[in-house]
Formats: C-alpha cells, structure tokens, sequence
C-alpha cells in the first residue's frame, strides 16, 4: 500500500472510505496506516473516536491491536503504537504534560535535566493542582504530586530538546517544590549543597527575577517561604 502523504488533497471522509476499501474489513490495517500518519505518536480515545464512531468496533479494533502488539495502553485512556510504528520517538518529558494536566515536570526529574543533581532518575517527577497520582507504564513511572499555589505555572517555563516541548520549573522552582514535598525547614545555601549534591555556582547563577516570581506564591507553605528568603539572604540576590 501507498503511504497517504499529508499534503494530498483528500478530505477525511474520502481518505477514509479510500483506506476501507483497500483493506476491506482488515481494521487493524486501517489503524495502522491513520496513526502512521500522526506526528506525535501518542494519542487518546477521542482520537480514536475520529476513526471509528462506533463503539463497538472501536473496542474491537483497540483491543485487536493491543492483541497484536501494534498497540500499547499507555494508561487509561492514552495510547500510543508499537516502536516500530511510531514516526519519532517518545519524549517521556512532553508525555507527563499529557497524561496528567494541569501540570509541569519538576523536583528530581527538572534539577536532573538542568544539570543540578549528578544523580539518576528513576521516576519522571512533576507537580499538578490536581490529587496526587501515579503511573506505572510501559514507557517508564511517572509521578505527580500536588502542590497548592496562588498561580500555579508562576516559575514554569516551556522547554524542549528538539524532539518535544513541555512545561518544566526552571531550577528555583524545582527547589521550593522538592522543600514542600519534604517538608524541609531549610534557610540557607548548605542544606541543598550537602543532600542534593548542588553545587554553588548552580545557586548563584539563581536571579532576583527568579525570586521576585514565586516569593509569596507557596500561601500555604510557610517553610518554602522561609527557604526562599532564607536563601535569597544568604546568596545576597
């Protein structure tokens, strides 16, 4: 079979029709060369919807796919093809922003991207205004951990590596998040230097502008307020 280019004249209801009558009643064919066309490789179940209105053969044809191993339930709700059927790979990073939202990736897993902590992450950490929640998937654990804030993506920045782009808490952020989770009653450089492996420069590399915007945002938190006046105090920012 032809692959369907994306910039061919077709509306979706031809390509559809046209995709059916080439592959008869073979759906997982017809999956197959839809989701071969998609960008992002990872997609949920009203994308599904969009190639089959009727519940009853969608349920087929996911369950047929996922038989097969053409198809990998990501979580409730969320999918995403087999290795080799995917256009790009995953960016694990870009996926937490989808599987859980509102949220950003943060503590361990955002100190670890920006070159903070020398240490290995195991689990793909971020922070929501939602219930905590974990994932255990195919593609690796995510957890997700709320925090109440004033404004919560105060500190959040888009990033990406090329591959993907997603929300992420720029260092400072990071922090104050990891003292919440912990409940750390920290006030200076040495706490986060001698548990986390932080090197100095890092600290100091930290901006009046990064304090300006999260002091005060933790309302409920008045240890992470401490840190980071305590912190801003001892680097003189």
């Amino acid at each position: 079979m032809r692959e369907l280019g994306v910039s061919e004249a077709y509306t979706r209801s031809r390509w559809l029709n046209d995709v059916r009558t080439v592959v008869g009643d073979s759906f997982l064919l017809f999956f197959r060369v839809l989701f071969e066309t998609l960008e992002y490789p990872v997609f949920t179940v009203a994308d599904i919807m969009n190639i089959e209105s009727d519940a009853g053969v969608r349920y087929g044809l996911v369950k047929r796919a996922m038989r097969d191993g053409d198809l990998v339930q990501i979580k409730r709700g969320l999918y995403t093809l087999a290795v080799g059927l995917r256009k790009k790979p995953i960016n694990l990073h870009g996926l937490s922003n989808r599987m859980y939202y509102p949220s950003y990736v943060s503590l361990v897993s955002a100190l670890s991207f920006n070159g903070w902590i020398p240490e290995k992450v195991v689990a793909l950490t971020c922070v929501t205004s939602r219930n905590n929640a974990e994932f255990d998937t195919p593609l690796g654990r995510f957890t997700f951990a709320r925090i109440p804030q004033k404004l919560f993506f105060c500190g959040v920045e888009l990033t990406g590596d090329g591959s993907d782009t997603w929300l992420q808490a720029r260092p400072l952020k990071a922090l104050a998040d990891y003292v919440y989770i912990h409940k750390f009653d920290w006030t200076t450089r040495e706490p986060p230097v001698e548990s986390l492996r932080i090197e100095d420069k890092q600290l100091e590399s930290i901006s009046s502008d990064d304090f300006d915007n999260i002091q005060g945002n933790y309302h409920t938190a008045a240890n992470v307020e401490a840190f980071l006046a305590g912190l801003r105090k001892d680097l003189q920012v």
